[in-house]
């Protein structure tokens, strides 16, 4: 009995710590099974609803900052007063001159409110001043166009008004949106005025203000944007005025008031744009020189030849009173060039960009001022040199670069001249002028393979890397002393009485590939690349010519022709072919010492 009892308290013992055992491993398990599969699941959801809940967040609180809901609101005020005005005129409760008094009134009052809400750094003042300008000009614009009630001169000064006083509240508050809605409001109404037939001399006086305005904005926030968009919209106005004076010259006409002036206006223009390039390169704008700036001068020039010539060629003056003040005007830029060089050294901004604008200018004006083709070609290819020659002696390898491009432009301009007058029997004077052309196309190579080039900033030793771009003096050069040598041929057929149209152009492609022999050559023998790609170059205008003439004659020129390419060919062939052991026999040496 006694074991049976101990037996049984044993079993009990056994058995509750059995049950102790699988109680602590339930409650074990029913905790991992509560932890894997209930809580990975709410970090989850919380950090989705975190992330929505902070980019709305984040998004209503940058709403509360910008003050859109409240701006908006102004908004839709002012429009809904302005809209009232604009609709009781129309329907005649309000007589016409009244209306369109109060609504300069109540422009005036937003600009006015705009003024003094900067002034307590109110966040509804840019609603303002964007809002008053914007209703200023367009209630000028439809009392002078739709209504006819407002004189023309108010208008212009209405707006240029507007634009002046948007430029003295940004000076005031030094904030740009002011400034910016006036030059953009005072540009674009100026030409609605009279659509399509604005009065110019006005609209010019306009868009001088408003590039003057967009340079002083700029110097307040960068923006580029509208200086280009000025720019562009003022050389098109000038473009229009052009094309405006071509008709009524044609017709012949009496020049309406709207349309005369143009050279004054023009040359007003011309100088206030350079005036502004000029404050630009000097930092006057602003610290960071703009791109704009730098090349403002060029643009200038190029927008302001073209409607010129245009008009000019509508017999609107003599081109001498054109022509002369502006090469006077060209050499004036190089003499700006020459004062910031002085100033600033050869990194001084602008240099290079007023050389190559007074460069330009001289160039294409000269024949207008001197009568002659030939002449001002020639003459422009000396004043290429002489401009080398200064960036030699004062250390200005970017007036170095205006005077190689200056050289190709006298010989290219030459070649499509005499091309252009001349029939099948070149003239005397145009071989003359070639012949001294090519002279001094070749003087000025070798002048700079002789003197190395020196620094002209980062830009321009980029752009000029190993001086690679003096290539185009040797090909002015080629050009002009072909169409020489193109006149000793005539010549000399012509004494043989052989000068017909084949023989001559066969002549002609034998002068070509006589060319393309001697430059491979000699470029081979003076292990010059410059030369053999030229060669290659002048080869490739051989291989257009034979086959020019395959279509255009036959017998024997077309014999001499092909025959002479053939040899060229050939040449090439051997030419590129030693290149590459020529190079590598000179890099031999070198590695074995």
């Amino acid at each position: 009995m006694a074991e049976s009892n101990g037996t049984l308290e044993q079993r009990v013992s056994r058995l509750e710590a059995q049950v102790d055992e699988l109680t602590a491993a339930l409650a074990a398990l029913r905790g991992t099974v509560a932890h894997e599969a209930v809580a990975p699941l709410p970090p989850v959801t919380a950090q989705g609803l975190a992330t929505a809940d902070g980019a709305s967040e984040e998004l209503l609180s940058w709403v509360d900052r910008a003050y859109v809901l409240p701006r908006l609101a102004t908004t839709s005020f002012i429009l809904v007063v302005a809209l009232a005005l604009r609709t009781l005129t129309d329907g005649g409760v309000i007589a016409l001159q009244l209306g369109t008094l109060l609504g300069m009134t109540y422009a005036f009052v937003l600009i006015a409110y705009s003024w003094f809400a900067y002034g307590n750094r109110s966040a509804q003042a840019p609603v303002f001043a964007l809002w008053g300008t914007v209703v200023m000009c367009a209630v000028v614009v439809e009392t002078h166009r739709v209504f006819q009630s407002l004189p023309t001169l108010v208008a212009y000064l209405l707006l240029a008004s507007t634009g002046w006083t948007t430029v003295l509240m940004s000076r005031r508050f030094r904030v740009a949106l002011p400034v910016f809605a006036g030059t953009i409001g005072m540009s674009f109404g100026a030409f609605a005025i009279n659509y399509p037939n604005p009065v110019f001399p006005l609209l010019t006086i306009i868009m001088i203000l408003a590039n003057a305005f967009a340079a002083y904005a700029t110097g307040l926030l960068r923006a580029s944007w509208l200086r280009w968009l000025l720019l562009l919209l003022t050389l098109f106005m000038v473009q229009v005025w052009a094309l405006k004076l071509g008709v009524s010259l044609d017709r012949k006409e009496p020049l309406d008031v709207s349309i005369a002036g143009f050279f004054p206006a023009v040359w007003g223009l011309a100088l206030a744009l350079a005036g502004i390039a000029l404050a630009g390169v000097l930092g006057k704008i602003q610290e960071k020189v703009s791109r704009f700036d730098i090349v403002l001068p060029v643009f200038n020039v190029l927008g302001i030849f073209g409607a010129v010539s245009y008009a000019l060629s509508h017999k609107l003056a003599e081109p001498w009173i054109f022509g002369v003040p502006a090469v006077c005007v060209g050499f004036a830029h190089l003499a700006v060039a020459w004062w910031l060089l002085r100033r600033g050294g050869e990194l001084a901004h602008g240099t290079t960009s007023f050389a190559l604008a007074g460069g330009v200018l001289i160039a294409l004006a000269l024949p207008s001022a001197v009568g002659h083709a030939l002449v001002a070609s020639t003459a422009t290819a000396a004043l290429a040199v002489g401009l080398a020659l200064v960036s030699l002696r004062i250390g200005a390898g970017g007036l170095r670069l205006v005077s190689y491009l200056l050289q190709f432009y006298a010989s290219a301009s030459l070649v499509v001249l005499v091309h252009a007058t001349e029939t099948t029997a070149p003239s005397l004077v145009g071989a003359a002028a070639s012949g001294l052309l090519a002279l001094i196309g070749a003087y000025h190579y070798y002048w700079s393979r002789r003197n190395p080039p020196l620094s002209g900033g980062p830009l321009t030793d980029r752009f000029n890397r190993d001086d690679r771009w003096a290539a185009l003096l040797l090909v002015a050069a080629l050009l002009s002393g072909f169409f020489t040598l193109r006149m000793g041929l005539y010549q000399m057929l012509q004494a043989l009485q052989l000068a017909t149209p084949p023989i001559f152009s066969g002549g002609q492609s034998l002068l070509i590939n006589l060319a393309a022999m001697a430059l491979l050559s000699i470029g081979l023998r003076q292990h010059s690349k410059e030369l053999r790609n030229i060669g290659v170059l002048v080869t490739i205008v051989a291989v257009c010519k034979v086959f020019l003439d395959l279509f255009s004659f036959k017998g024997l020129p077309l014999l001499i022709s092909i025959f002479s390419f053939g040899v060229v060919a050939a040449i090439a062939s051997f030419v590129l072919g030693r290149w590459g052991k020529a190079v590598a026999g000179q890099k031999e040496p070198a590695g074995t010492d």
